[in-house]
């Protein structure tokens, strides 16, 4: 499976595991993470991975076919949503039902909160990574973390804003945008030197049917 990669196998295996990020995240995210002090949802583990994809995609391949794989995961995500409430609509003698419904559920705020805050955040990164890129093309580290702090603070943001105002103390909401953004980006850092070495690897590889469109 993995034999003979070219950029353009390598494209569909990021593209693969951002989609899957994504739908895994939204289920992650019904469950929190509590601490002595806030309550975050579990879907950071997963929700980081999406920006870093993204910093690979954009370093490799640019910005529109980046933007190409973020608009692929902004309509898997509203398909899957809409299948999981067209599920939940069909009834069913099943001890699961009850369970399956408050997993796979989203109230209609949280639901534009989360698709307004991925597309912002994502397209975000990925145009200020590409635009770091040429000015500071020997600076993939600067370019990563940077892009992924601007992306990652927009997004969550917007979400726990969207998600929260009214509903929570603004002190609270406060909090919560504060250790999303830094843990998602010590997540991002913690990973940079895999994320470095997936460029590196990529840059080796020939461009397949690619070619002429990076």
């Amino acid at each position: 499976m993995f034999e003979n990669n070219t950029k353009t196998r390598v494209y569909a295996y990021l593209m693969g595991i951002f989609c899957a990020s994504i739908i895994v995240s939204n289920i992650l995210a019904t469950k929190t993470l509590e601490f002595e002090f806030i309550a975050l949802p579990c879907s950071i583990l997963t929700f980081p991975v999406l920006f870093i994809v993204n910093d690979i995609l954009s370093e490799i391949y640019g910005y529109k076919m980046t933007r190409d794989v973020i608009y692929l995961g902004f309509i898997i995500n509203i398909i899957a949503i809409a299948l999981y409430h067209l599920a939940m609509a069909f009834p069913s003698s099943s001890p699961n039902a009850p369970a399956f419904a408050m997993l796979l559920s989203t109230t209609p705020r949280l639901f534009i909160a989360g698709l307004i805050s991925y597309m912002l955040g994502n397209i975000l990164n990925s145009k200020v990574l590409v635009k770091l890129k040429e000015r500071y093309n020997d600076q993939l580290f600067v370019r990563c973390m940077l892009s992924t702090a601007i992306g990652e603070t927009v997004d969550s943001i917007i979400f726990i804003s969207i998600s929260f105002v009214g509903v929570l103390p603004n002190d609270l909401i406060l909090t919560m945008i504060c250790c999303q953004i830094v843990f998602k980006v010590l997540y991002e850092l913690l990973a940079y030197p895999v994320t470095r070495k997936v460029i590196m690897y990529i840059r080796t590889l020939d461009d397949g049917e690619l070619k002429g469109q990076i």
